[in-house]
């Protein structure tokens, strides 16, 4: 196995507990083939890590073990089970969850939701990518799977050298799950990501709470989960809106399998057209897909999000409770709760934090890498 040099800064950076390392951390590299994995020592000899490596990459090398084992079958098990373990104290009888999730999990480039008894993979890196005969192995060993999808469809490959693609093995036609007493149809092969956005279901509870008897906006809605929940729990009426004509039939289809059409109406639209005419509402749920993709869209993205809480703000009646979220990794949480007020400012009106949601804990954050905290929720009171 090939052995890369850190330099004193590359050294420190590994010891504060980061899994990414970058040409300039190194005093000395080896050639290594794309995915390759290779041990990290400092310039005095000492083992520090095992990583695989991309000198095609901006990010070099990323750690899986600090530990100088075998980076096999086995290793994943272990890794597996830990996971399943701490998922259960979370999600006690839960059959749908976020088993693996990336950096989260100590395990970079690599993304596994579960969904009953199919399992959908993400392998984001060249690192992943070779590994994978050790992953599916141990994935079925951990888990009796009766499906498994690999949805290696991310942009982020390309940016990897790698190719797009979507394979399965098992039953994996669309399948309807429960969450929360609701059915879900899951699609793992065509769906958006994996089939369904887990990292909400804790923020969807809690909006629930408001939505008795209240008009709801449910914006950008996908699958319409948010909705359901609002109406599940006696929401008045629901709004959703999405410009997708297929996330718009897959949330139908999940409202009448719940038997609440009645409640939810659906509505085709850019949101920010649909907020020109829509009718007044008591509460609103603004959970946009990621507006800033890469540090360099920043400016552009901060905007769009400050115009999109402008005009949610404008159609809440005079106290109305909004739910405000970004799945941004370049956007932070101080930075959309500035973008509330001034949205609020700019209407005239007062906001008030009465709640601030993060991601489900089957994503978990690291946090040497605040990378893996991306979900932000901030539940307001918006006064007149």
């Amino acid at each position: 196995m090939k052995t890369a040099i850190l330099n004193p800064k590359g050294t420190a950076k590994l010891l504060s507990g980061k899994l990414w390392l970058l040409k300039k951390n190194f005093a000395r590299l080896p050639d290594f083939e794309p995915g390759e994995i290779g041990k990290i020592v400092s310039e005095e000899g000492l083992f520090l890590a095992k990583a695989y490596f991309n000198p095609k990459s901006r990010i070099l090398a990323r750690v899986l073990t600090r530990a100088d084992e075998e980076i096999d079958t086995r290793f994943f098990v272990a890794r597996f089970k830990k996971a399943l373990c701490r998922r259960k104290e979370f999600f006690r009888g839960e059959t749908c969850f976020r088993l693996i999730h990336g950096e989260g999990d100590l395990l970079p480039g690599l993304t596994i939701d579960i969904f009953d008894k199919v399992a959908v993979l993400q392998l984001a890196t060249q690192g992943m990518e070779r590994l994978k005969n050790f992953i599916l192995p141990a994935l079925k060993e951990t888990l009796p799977v009766a499906g498994l999808v690999l949805r290696c469809d991310l942009p982020v490959r390309k940016e990897e050298g790698l190719e797009l693609y979507v394979a399965h093995e098992g039953s994996v036609a669309p399948f309807w799950v429960k969450i929360d007493g609701l059915y879900f149809l899951i699609d793992p092969l065509s769906g958006q990501k994996t089939g369904f956005f887990l990292d909400q279901r804790l923020n969807r509870r809690k909006i629930s709470g408001f939505t008795p008897d209240k008009m709801v906006f449910d914006l950008f809605c996908y699958n319409g989960a948010f909705a359901l929940y609002a109406a599940s729990s006696g929401a008045k009426k629901v709004l959703a809106v999405d410009r997708s004509k297929k996330a718009l039939e897959l949330a139908e289809e999940n409202a009448r399998k719940n038997r609440l059409l009645d409640r939810i109406t659906f509505i085709q639209d850019d949101v920010e057209n649909f907020l020109r005419y829509a009718p007044e509402a008591e509460v609103a749920i603004l959970d946009p897909p990621a507006i800033i993709k890469h540090e360099k869209a920043k400016k552009a993205g901060l905007k769009r999000y400050e115009a999109l809480n402008v005009r949610t703000i404008k159609k809440l009646g005079r106290e109305g409770v909004f739910l405000s979220c970004s799945c941004s990794q370049f956007l932070s949480l101080e930075e959309l709760l500035t973008i509330t007020q001034r949205a609020a400012q700019k209407n005239n009106r007062a906001a008030f934090l009465f709640e601030i949601g993060l991601q489900a804990p089957d994503h978990p954050v690291y946090l040497p890498m605040r990378e893996t905290l991306y979900l932000k929720a901030v539940f307001l009171r918006i006064e007149a």
